[in-house]
């Protein structure tokens, strides 16, 4: 499994909290609509604390197959196919400041279902 971590700002005069709507009401769908070969697309949003002020508004997995269904979607990114996303983000985010990271994942413990059944 290979993902691309990616750290996200927002546009210069947009508050965190329209940051944060847009970017899960609109891009959010859009990305799981549009991206080929995606198989997980996560949004984590930081937790605001007052006086504690974080690096980046928000970060974004993108989950892939394996790295040729990963570098695919960075082909895809370059392509007239792509434009409405490319768009998308220039509404929301400092693309300037965008970080992308590719990464291999390595799970060491997963979260164990919690359903419960009832008597009977």
């Amino acid at each position: 499994m290979m993902k691309i971590v990616a750290l996200v700002y927002r546009k210069a005069g947009m508050s965190a909290k329209q940051f944060q709507s847009y970017w899960v009401e609109k891009h959010g769908p859009l990305m799981v609509r549009t991206v080929p070969g995606i198989l997980h697309y996560t949004q984590n949003v930081p937790d605001e604390k007052p006086g504690q002020s974080d690096d980046a508004d928000g970060i974004a997995e993108l989950w892939f197959e394996d790295i040729d269904a990963l570098h695919d979607y960075l082909d895809w990114r370059e392509t007239a196919d792509a434009q409405e996303l490319r768009r998308d983000e220039d509404v929301f985010q400092d693309v300037s400041r965008t970080r992308r990271y590719v990464v291999e994942e390595h799970t060491f413990k997963q979260p164990q279902s919690t359903t419960t059944s009832l008597p009977g």
